[in-house]
């Protein structure tokens, strides 16, 4: 069930959007100013003010609330005169935060995005090069920092292959860089032979374990974006957009000197190989995730299959 409330100067009305079987969406809306007043009626009802109110009635995540009630609540919250009791916080934020991995698991903006368009962006032509507008992407981004359900149906594919990027581009760490692999450990890639084992011995070794699970399940999906033609999205393009959102230094010029993919050694031709040759790449963390004995013939779709079970549990 979807509910809205809103009050308007002069006039309260509440009014409640609910599916019911005999069709699609019906909306109910009770002005209150004309409504016989009943006392069973309004004992059933509890005015809240605020959010940080609604919060202690009904899990804000379960609910679907829009992004102008939220700007609304914040002048609300702001002009209020707050309690001396600190209250315990409603959401822990997703973004731009350091990278907790949940045991076996993955945080909620990936494991959701990731299993997303795997299951609908297979068939979208310029996946994850394509923007989507502004401010769809801000009310998804704020709804996962709020910890609300977040419907990403109706979000759409651009929007949660974004919000994949975003997750990882505004960690505090980036994956390469400063707090990262460093620029050296790249730049020392061999031009030709030895690419592969280099970027598995020497690359994911300088990157921490948190990290490289989180690169095992993003590039699993990236395999399998590169391998459908649909798409239209080779190894060596999602290479292009999604290096830029691994790395970060003091230096602006170095960080697109580190942006191109190819032969060059640099951060695009990682995120390229470890697309192309996934398997080879990151066999201990493939290992982690299915087992050291699995022998999985689509070991890409038994990859991300394991995002389907993480977001059912």
């Amino acid at each position: 069930m979807t509910a809205s409330f809103w009050h308007r100067v002069g006039r309260r009305s509440l009014s409640i959007e609910r599916p019911r079987t005999d069709e699609p969406r019906t909306r109910h809306s009770l002005d209150m100013g004309t409504v016989r007043r009943s006392q069973k009626f309004f004992a059933k009802i509890t005015w809240v003010d605020t959010l940080a109110e609604l919060g202690r009635h009904v899990p804000l995540s379960q609910i679907s609330v829009p992004q102008a009630v939220y700007e609304y609540d914040a002048r609300v919250e702001k002009g209020a005169v707050r309690a001396v009791v600190e209250q315990p916080a409603l959401h822990t934020r997703e973004f731009g935060v350091a990278l907790v991995m949940p045991p076996q698991g993955l945080p909620r903006p990936v494991r959701e995005t990731l299993a997303y368009v795997r299951h609908n962006g297979l068939r979208t032509e310029g996946v994850f090069r394509r923007s989507p507008p502004s401010t769809a992407l801000r009310a998804a981004k704020d709804a996962y920092d709020r910890g609300q359900y977040v419907d990403l149906d109706l979000a759409g594919v651009n929007v949660s292959a974004v919000l994949l990027k975003l997750f990882i581009r505004e960690l505090p760490d980036p994956v390469f860089g400063s707090g990262g692999c460093s620029y050296d450990v790249v730049r020392a890639m061999p031009k030709s032979d030895g690419r592969v084992d280099y970027v598995r011995d020497t690359v994911l070794e300088n990157i921490n374990e948190e990290y490289r699970r989180l690169l095992c399940f993003v590039c699993a999906l990236l395999c399998a974006v590169a391998h459908s033609s649909e798409t239209r999205m080779t190894a060596y393009n999602l290479a292009i957009v999604w290096a830029p959102n691994m790395l970060r230094s003091n230096d602006p010029v170095a960080d697109i000197n580190m942006c191109p993919a190819g032969t060059a050694s640099t951060v695009g031709a990682v995120v390229q190989i470890m697309v192309e040759h996934f398997e080879q790449v990151f066999t201990r963390e493939i290992a982690s995730v299915l087992g050291p004995s699995a022998q999985a013939r689509d070991v890409v779709g038994e990859i991300l299959n394991t995002v389907d079970l993480m977001n059912q549990a």
